[in-house]
C-alpha cells in the first residue's frame, strides 16, 4: 500500500493529499510536523534524490521501498501509477500544457509564496522558541542549502524579502489570469494535476497578498479557487487538518535567489 508522509493540509503537502483523494486510492498516512525537524529523525524515509530536492521538507510518497519527492513529481506518479480516474489529459498538447504549467508554479511562484507564508507564519513561531537550542536544532541540518533556507526564516530583513516575493509575483499571477479568462481550466478543458498544483500554491495569497490577489484584481483566479475549493476531493483533503489554522503552515521552499 502507498504511504504518504505529510503535514497540514497547505503548500506542498496539499497537493498529493487532493490527487489521492481524487484517485480514491487507500494510502497509509504519516502525519509529522516539519517545523519540529521530524523529518530528520531516525526512521523518515529518505533517499538521496528526496534529500535533495528543492522543496526540502516533504511531502514523501513510498511505494514497495521507493521514496518519491518533489511535488509536482509525486503529482505526476500519482496520476500515472494510481488507479482511478484520469488526472491527465489524453491529447498530447494538452499534456504538455500540464507539464508546462507545472514548471512555471515550481520556478516562478512556489518560491516567492514560500517566503511569503514563512515571513507571515513560520518566523514569529520560531522566534518564539529558545535561541540556543533552535539554532542546534538548524546547525544539524544538511545539505548547507536546506540550512541555509531556514536560517533565513530568522533573517532581520523579512520586509525586503517579502516585498522582492511580491514583484517576483506579479507576472506568473498575470499569466495565471489571462489562461484562466474564458477556461475553467487550465491545461484544456480536463481538469489534470495542473490545477491541484495551482491551486495549492495559489490559495494562500488572498490573505497574504490581497492587493494582488482578490475580487477585483484577479476575478478569475478567485473563481478558479472557488471552483477547486467545491471539489469533493478538495474539501477532503482540506478536512484532514489538524490544527486550527493549516492556511498558516509554511515551510521554507525553493530559495527565490536560484530562479530569480
Amino acid at each position: 500500500m502507498l504511504e504518504l508522509y505529510h503535514w497540514e493540509p497547505n503548500g506542498f503537502f496539499l497537493k498529493p493529499l487532493i490527487a489521492l483523494a481524487e484517485k480514491g486510492e487507500p494510502y497509509t498516512a504519516h502525519y509529522f510536523d516539519p517545523t519540529s525537524f521530524e523529518q530528520f529523525r531516525s526512521g523518515f524515509p529518505i533517499s538521496s534524490e528526496a534529500g535533495l530536492h528543492l522543496e526540502r521538507e516533504g511531502p514523501v510518497l513510498v511505494d514497495g521501498g521507493t521514496v518519491i519527492a518533489s511535488s509536482f513529481f509525486l503529482l505526476t506518479y500519482v496520476a500515472e501509477a494510481v488507479a482511478g480516474p484520469a488526472l491527465l489529459p489524453q491529447a498530447a498538447y494538452d499534456r504538455y500544457r500540464v507539464m508546462a504549467w507545472g514548471q512555471k508554479i515550481a520556478l516562478a511562484v512556489a518560491g516567492p509564496v514560500s517566503t511569503l507564508g514563512c515571513a507571515r507564519y513560520l518566523s514569529p513561531v520560531l522566534r518564539a522558541r529558545p535561541s540556543s537550542a533552535l539554532r542546534a536544532q538548524l546547525g544539524a541540518i544538511e545539505p548547507l542549502e536546506r540550512r541555509a533556507a531556514w536560517a533565513a526564516v530568522l533573517e532581520d530583513d523579512q520586509d525586503g524579502a517579502v516585498a522582492a516575493a511580491r514583484r517576483r509575483l506579479a507576472t506568473p499571477l498575470r499569466q495565471i489570469e489571462t489562461a484562466l479568462t474564458g477556461a475553467r481550466w487550465l491545461a484544456g478543458a480536463e481538469y489534470s494535476i495542473a490545477d491541484i498544483d495551482a491551486f495549492a500554491m495559489l490559495a494562500p495569497l488572498p490573505a497574504l497578498i490581497p492587493e494582488l490577489v482578490g475580487q477585483n484584481s484577479t476575478p478569475h483566479i478567485m473563481e478558479f479557487l472557488g471552483r477547486m475549493r467545491a471539489r469533493p476531493a478538495v474539501r477532503a483533503a482540506l478536512a484532514l487538518a489538524r490544527t486550527d489554522h493549516p492556511e498558516q503552515a509554511f515551510v521554507p521552499g525553493p530559495e527565490s535567489s536560484r530562479w530569480g
